[in-house]
């Protein structure tokens, strides 16, 4: 193949033999690739383009018969600086790289069809490394994942009831409904007194596992994530941080089970953040 050029922001870095790297990467219009970068180890070669989280244009080429691509080169574009001056952001970014190796499928040799992935996490970490508030990094996660769902075509309707069809802002923003995970929707505390036909026919199923109550306030703010761009998710959101870490428990939920083969394991960063 001839030589690649391509935007890469590093997912996963590791050592391999006593020299070299394999530097897993989401790319712009190559998707997830794996490539080695030969003598990067203990060398200024690439300079900080393997670093965790940095953006850089790559050069890379691919051999008949591989499943590696090769590094030649790389040029830092970003390095996302502020992400390591911060415990908080410094988590938040690593579950965002797990996030997208699990969502991202490995491509060998293959263009195009990636790029609202890469632009999502692209613009995840810029947010990251630019937001001065406190206490974001849950609501910015839970924005994370609902782009996610989004992007992978399992976008939660959550404008009203499945059921009676009553919309989210008519009902009060502290009165909670029943959000479900299967269904990827909400029916309201009425509907869910009727027993509904999306609770009947679940004999040995735990419906705490089927569906959890929130405030109709926080599934608005989740509603704002889905169609609000991820820069200018922050500034939009009205419910408070525990109500959002209920939110978690929810959004993690729908990504698990609608997304198929993403890895059920709990995601490394989450016990940092209070969600393990």
């Amino acid at each position: 193949m001839e030589p690649q050029r391509d935007l890469a922001i590093v997912l996963r870095s590791t050592p391999y033999e006593e020299r070299h790297r394999i530097v897993v990467a989401l790319t712009e219009n190559h998707g997830q690739i794996a490539a080695m970068a030969r003598n990067a180890v203990q060398s200024r070669r690439f300079g900080g383009s393997l670093d965790l989280f940095v953006a850089s244009e790559w050069h890379f080429s691919l051999k008949p018969g591989s499943s590696l691509y090769q590094l030649s080169e790389a040029l830092v574009r970003e390095p996302f600086d502020h992400i390591r001056k911060s415990f908080e952001k410094l988590t938040l970014a690593s579950i965002f790289s797990e996030l997208a190796l699990r969502a991202s499928v490995p491509e060998i040799g293959q263009e195009g069809g990636r790029s609202d992935l890469f632009r999502l996490h692209s613009n995840a970490l810029f947010t990251l490394n630019e937001t001065t508030q406190t206490d974001i990094e849950i609501p910015l996660l839970n924005a994370y994942v609902a782009k996610l769902l989004q992007w992978s075509g399992n976008q939660p309707r959550l404008q009203s009831c499945l059921e009676c069809g009553i919309l989210l802002e008519e009902i009060s923003p502290h009165v909670e409904v029943n959000c479900l995970i299967a269904n990827a929707c909400w029916i309201c505390l009425k509907c869910s007194a009727k027993g509904t036909r999306h609770i009947k026919n679940r004999e040995g199923e735990s419906l705490a596992h089927s569906m959890l109550k929130l405030s109709a306030l926080v599934v608005g703010d989740f509603q704002t994530c889905l169609r609000t761009p991820i820069r200018q998710v922050a500034a939009k959101l009205k419910a408070s941080v525990e109500e959002h870490r209920n939110l978690f428990k929810y959004s993690e939920a729908l990504y698990i089970y609608h997304i198929p083969g993403f890895d059920k394991k709990a995601l490394n960063g989450l016990r940092f953040l209070g969600l393990g």
